[in-house]
């Protein structure tokens, strides 16, 4: 093999390590619907921090 064939086999290798984790990870992820986002009601809290003089 040329040596352009070995870096070029090389840079095809590393792509496919990089990107098929990823695909895999998508195929194999459970289909649900997505559900409308629930409202969530905000709560005010009242705190006393001290503060120091500079």
């Amino acid at each position: 093999m040329n040596f352009i064939d070995c870096v070029l086999l090389t840079l095809f290798n590393a792509g496919v390590c990089v990107t098929l984790p990823k695909l895999l990870s998508l195929a194999t992820t459970p289909r649900t619907r997505t559900q409308s986002p629930q409202k969530i009601a905000v709560q005010e809290v009242a705190a006393n921090v001290p503060v120091f003089p500079n």
